[in-house]
């Protein structure tokens, strides 16, 4: 039996199988593109659905789970409104002639550089906000939607963190329980997972490893201690 402590505020104690979210994510290359503006006005239509996508998962987030779990889909998307941000995009795209997704994933890095290192803990905490932007318009760019697998039996989804757009798709009722590596116990995370009745357990670090997967544990989460049979 190995037994990992991390934090809880759920009254709960689930079993299921540990199943790891594999994130799926982009790195688009440097490439050369003729047309930068028809690229920025790529950049601008993947922006402005997601601006309306950002809108619709508010609404859903503060039905299910009220306005202040919903908030994070407001910090997200005056995060891509911010004009700055914008600018950087298109500057980008025109003086190295990239693609958009290339101009995105620079940008994003850039103003997360930024937020991290700010000297304030609101702001750091942002800079993950920023990647989960970037990972959206990439998306966008790309074609490429994001989905959760398909579960058919109970589980424990495992993850190194999640976005609040990752928990708004766990409604399949097999999740009984999320554990994640990074310590999101006050983030707007935990208070949309509270809000859908899915008990959280996080800051469990690196013990929590990938060769875990498929292992039956308990997610005591009134104890905040995830214990994995073995």
């Amino acid at each position: 039996m190995i037994v990992i402590h991390g934090k809880s505020k759920a009254d709960a104690k689930v079993n299921g199988t540990l199943s790891f979210y594999r994130r799926d994510v982009f790195e688009p290359l440097m490439e050369h593109r003729d047309d930068p503006q028809a690229e920025f006005e790529r950049f601008t239509a993947a922006r402005d659905t997601s601006i309306t996508e950002l809108d619709e998962l508010h609404r859903i987030a503060a039905e299910k789970a009220g306005e202040e779990a919903a908030g994070v889909f407001d910090i997200q998307k005056m995060m891509i409104e911010d004009g700055d941000f914008s600018d950087l995009v298109e500057g980008i795209i025109r003086s190295q002639q990239c693609s958009a997704e290339f101009a995105v994933k620079c940008a994003s890095k850039t103003f997360s550089d930024l937020l991290r290192f700010s000297g304030s803990d609101y702001m750091s905490q942002r800079s993950e906000d920023i990647f989960f932007i970037s990972d959206r318009l990439i998306r966008k760019l790309a074609g490429v939607e994001k989905r959760l697998g398909h579960y058919d039996k109970d589980v424990i989804v495992c993850a190194d963190t999640l976005s609040s757009s990752d928990i708004l798709l766990m409604q399949s009722p097999f999740i009984v329980a999320i554990c994640v590596k990074r310590d999101v116990e006050m983030s707007h995370c935990a208070l949309l997972a509270h809000g859908l009745g899915i008990p959280l357990i996080s800051d469990l670090g690196d013990k929590l490893d990938r060769h875990f997967e498929g292992m039956q544990a308990t997610a005591d989460c009134t104890t905040g201690m995830l214990i994995i049979e073995n």
